[in-house]
């Protein structure tokens, strides 16, 4: 019987000195809470209550903000096995912060909404740099209200605000590069700084296509850089596609005039990458009936030397023998005749990608 007894005893010395544990752990939790909330908010400057629908959490609200109720707690990081603070008082304001502007000002079909890694994220479709002035002019209107209305946001450096763009085409980017971000707002230092339109249009201006692209371009893409389309692509077009101008500068080639269906001499442009160094060796002509800048001038002839592939419409080929995987000769790959006289050398016939010929174009393998 006294070893049973023993057993008993043991037993309840151990749930009482793991009752006290827990009961000095949460104290633990609630002082370390509170320690924050003075360190963030200030003493005196808030109210809190444990929260009767979740263990260990706690709401608190701040006296400035009384309709406001926010959630902390102290987290636990599974792998790390290290506690930290938690609480969505981000979120809550943020989002509170929008509805409240919603109600007085109307933004029309553009969209405001929270992200926890970004804050704030505006998002607009503008096929103009006179229609994105509106949207800006809104978004401005968001920032003013919440810098008056809930300053703590600026406090607390959370009123960081990026512009989502669709609609506004740009030179170098390819067709799934449809969207442009700009970072509007940041806070530092509890000092909140914004991008003005006018430092927009700088930055967006000369980046604009302002010539019509051509439906029946070949598109072709090297190993770096972006996607080039031959017949559409304008010289200038290519200064934007991550490549860098390696025997002229542009503005040269903004000086250089050429005669209506004058080709230009070669320009190359190489990859930054010094791992794979590719260059590509464009040439462009003025298929127009004027003289032109060679900036406007359209590409019509691209030498691709290194990289290992290379799309060109509709199919990415490999250019080396893979002895890992079966190996398929490029003009195979695109059902394609490889150019017998020195005349189709020059101008490779791609007769049937997208099932036409453009006499103006041309694509050479090295």
């Amino acid at each position: 019987m006294k070893l049973p007894k023993f057993i008993l005893i043991s037993a309840m010395m151990c749930t009482v000195f793991l009752l006290n544990g827990c009961r000095h752990s949460s104290k633990g939790y609630e002082q370390r809470i509170i320690q924050w909330l003075d360190n963030t908010y200030g003493k005196n400057s808030y109210t809190m209550k444990k929260d009767v629908n979740r263990k260990r959490y706690f709401m608190v609200t701040l006296n400035k903000y009384p309709q406001l109720n926010f959630r902390v707690t102290i987290a636990r990081d599974v792998k790390t096995g290290s506690s930290y603070l938690w609480t969505n008082f981000d979120e809550i304001f943020c989002k509170h912060a929008i509805k409240d502007f919603k109600k007085t000002y109307d933004i029309g079909s553009d969209q405001l909404q929270y992200m926890e890694s970004l804050h704030f994220i505006y998002t607009t479709n503008a096929h103009s740099l006179e229609k994105l002035k509106v949207s800006y002019d809104k978004m401005m209107n968001f920032i003013t209200f919440v810098s008056k209305q809930y300053p703590i946001l600026i406090d607390m450096g959370i009123l960081d605000m990026r512009m989502d763009v669709n609609g506004i085409r740009l030179k170098g980017r390819d067709d799934s590069d449809k969207w442009i971000y700009l970072n509007i707002a940041k806070v530092k230092q509890k000092t909140l700084k914004t991008k003005s339109y006018k430092e927009i249009y700088d930055e967006l201006k000369p980046m604009l296509i302002t010539h019509s692209e051509n439906p029946k371009g070949l598109t072709f893409h090297a190993d770096e850089g972006r996607s080039f389309i031959l017949g559409s692509d304008t010289l200038d077009d290519c200064l934007y596609k991550n490549l860098v101008l390696t025997n002229t500068t542009r503005k040269q080639l903004k000086n250089t005039i050429l005669q209506p269906g004058e080709i230009s001499q070669p320009y190359t442009l190489k990859s930054e990458n010094n791992y794979q160094l590719i260059t590509i060796t464009l040439q462009a002509k003025n298929l127009s009936n004027s003289p032109v800048s060679l900036l406007n001038a359209t590409i019509v002839k691209a030498t691709i030397k290194g990289g290992k592939t290379i799309y060109i419409d509709p199919a990415w080929i490999e250019l080396e023998d893979n002895k890992i995987r079966k190996w398929i000769d490029p003009y195979k790959a695109l059902g394609i005749s490889p150019p017998k006289t020195e005349q189709e050398k020059k101008r490779a016939f791609f007769t049937n990608i997208q099932k036409c010929f453009l006499k103006c174009l041309s694509i050479i393998l090295v």
